[in-house]
């Protein structure tokens, strides 16, 4: 069926408006002199309680957990609601909100191609308004035919009604559609609905990947063009916004031939890692003396081997820090000891879905600098400090480079 109608989420998709939510509830929270502390991390996992009110219901009974019930907290809480809402409207209308990278792009290229825009928010109807002027200006008002608005949209079981909404306005059925979205909770909505649907991950959505549906979750617009696999900081050129549209119309169709090459959630990941590398693995016996493991490591020219059993499974990790440990700790008898003694028994893995941002993270707050790649158990490759390097200065590089063309360009 042809592509006829993009429906973009206006909060995540359109534009990151988490920030200003978070802002929203601790400005509320000061007001009424409750001392509130609530990360990002912790906020955004609030985000399956479903909408705002359910969200700030969660947080002040968190904080009057010893407290009675009383009515007095119903109405405290309708009146935070109320406060709340008013705040973040305010807050839309006077910060500077930028749209979401490659969202402009989409909306002059769909105008150009005859694709009706229509816009999905879990907001009240006027925020919602403010929000897309506010990102995308006279462009935005002239490009969205239609705004399907629902301040109860932050639940699945209610978020699928704005689409429902915006299908009833559209006078489309769901499959002529493209759901953009920017969170698991808001893709379920629409898949609810049996609208087609692409995720672009934002800064609060800690819920993707893991959607069970990695295909459809991208890092955002530009990565599903060819020659744009890392985010852009530049506008796309023309033939880049032909290729936008292309891509999107192949994802609508459910062919992913030529989208974003292999990795298409744009993250790198240590299955891609070990394309390169390759999934050889430096392994040695748990048996062998600390003697033979400082020669193997002098030979193979590696920081660490794998410790395996008799039938090659995985009993643990040792390396040449545990050699310097080792040496200080039992001296001259070292070398005669076996690898079992020294190794690390209790061993941190990844698996090749894992994202190399989440392994860095891992390694640094671990302080351990190889991971071993599992699957179903068995040793699949493994991955090291150095490698995690590499690849945060491929992307330092990359976006160099694009910064200096982009410079280069407008002179």
């Amino acid at each position: 069926m042809t592509l006829e109608a993009i429906i973009i989420r206006a909060d995540g998709a359109l534009a990151e408006t988490e920030e200003l939510r978070h802002l929203a509830f601790a400005k509320v929270f000061a007001e009424a002199g409750f001392e509130w502390h609530c990360d990002r991390a912790q906020f955004s996992q609030s985000r399956t309680l479903g909408n705002a009110k359910a969200r700030l219901t969660y947080f002040v009974r968190q904080y009057l957990s010893r407290r009675p019930e009383t009515p007095d907290v119903e109405q405290l809480i309708g009146a935070m609601q109320r406060r709340a809402a008013k705040v973040f409207g305010e807050l839309v209308e006077g910060s500077d909100v930028e749209p979401r990278s490659g969202i402009r792009d989409l909306v002059v290229v769909a105008r150009r191609e005859g694709i009706r825009l229509a816009l999905a928010a879990g907001l009240k109807r006027e925020v919602a308004q403010s929000l897309l002027f506010k990102v995308l200006g006279a462009l935005g008002q002239d490009a969205f035919e239609v705004i399907a608005a629902r301040e109860d949209a932050d639940s699945p079981v209610a978020g699928d009604q704005i689409y429902r909404d915006a299908l009833e306005e559209l006078c489309l059925p769901p499959r002529s559609c493209l759901v953009v979205e920017a969170t698991l909770a808001g893709a379920q909505a629409a898949k609810l609905v049996g609208l087609p649907v692409i995720t672009i991950r934002s800064a609060y959505c800690y819920d993707c990947p893991g959607t069970g549906d990695e295909a459809m979750v991208f890092e955002d617009l530009p990565s599903l063009v060819t020659h744009s696999d890392k985010r852009r900081l530049d506008p796309l050129s023309a033939d880049e916004r032909v290729e936008l549209v292309t891509a999107l119309q192949r994802l609508h169709a459910g062919n992913f031939d030529g989208v974003s090459g292999s990795n298409r959630s744009g993250v790198m990941r240590v299955s891609d890692i070990l394309k390169t590398k390759g999934s050889a693995v430096k392994t040695i016996a748990s048996n062998a003396t600390l003697r033979a493991f400082a020669h193997a490591l002098r030979t193979e020219a590696v920081g660490a081997m794998i410790v395996i059993d008799s039938k090659g499974g995985l009993q643990g990790i040792i390396s040449e820090r545990d050699l310097a440990r080792g040496l200080a700790e039992f001296g001259a008898d070292l070398p005669a000891m076996a690898v079992s003694d020294l190794m690390t028994r209790a061993v941190v893995t990844c698996a090749p879905d894992d994202s190399v941002a989440a392994i860095s993270k891992v390694m640094t707050q671990r302080r351990i600098r190889h991971l071993p790649v599992v699957v179903d158990g068995g040793l699949v490759g493994l991955v090291s400090i150095g490698d995690v390097l590499k690849h945060r200065l491929d992307e330092v590089q990359l976006e160099a480079n694009v910064l200096r063309d982009y410079a280069i360009a407008r002179k």
